[in-house]
């Protein structure tokens, strides 16, 4: 009977720890910030899995407490906009001379592909969103051939620094 109780508060508090983590990596949040800024989207973008309608937003840059992860938190500028903090990859080098957003034209979206903070000697990629088609492929081979890239617009939107 012992063992039974035992086995059925452990059981409980795997649930409540495997809950509490679960919560805590969609609630990351910048303890460690290292860029504010702000930059106007002329079209709706996508970001990641963020669909943006075109306006103002500020951009966070940081590292939050949970494992060191680099995170970028968007939020929009007007009432009810919105927001949305992304886990970006391994900050790279930067080559560029001004803040920016680099992104790809698809249509009338802009799809962002990284986040460049030569300010801080950053840079961080995003990944092509899931039905994004931005290659040309041969369908008829076996596997998956990448033939070519398919004619992209390339377009960079400044980020403004802003004194937090």
């Amino acid at each position: 009977m012992k063992t039974i109780r035992s086995l059925t508060i452990l059981a409980g508090l795997s649930v409540m720890v495997f809950v509490l983590g679960a919560a805590g990596a969609r609630g990351q949040v910048i303890t460690m910030p290292r860029f504010a800024g702000s930059f106007t989207l002329p079209l709706d973008a996508v970001w990641d899995q963020m669909t943006l309608p075109a306006g103002e937003y500020r951009v966070y840059y940081g590292y939050s407490d949970h494992g060191g992860a680099t995170l970028v938190n968007i939020v929009g500028k007007g009432k009810g906009s919105v927001h949305g903090t992304l886990i970006a990859k391994v900050p790279t080098g930067v080559s560029a001379t001004k803040n920016s957003l680099v992104c790809v034209r698809h249509g009338d979206t802009l799809i962002v592909r990284s986040l460049e903070i030569p300010e801080i000697g950053e840079a961080v990629e995003f990944p092509v969103p899931k039905g994004a088609k931005l290659m040309a492929t041969n369908w008829k081979h076996t596997g998956y051939t990448e033939l070519a890239e398919g004619p992209m617009l390339i377009q960079r939107i400044p980020v403004t620094h802003a004194a937090e």
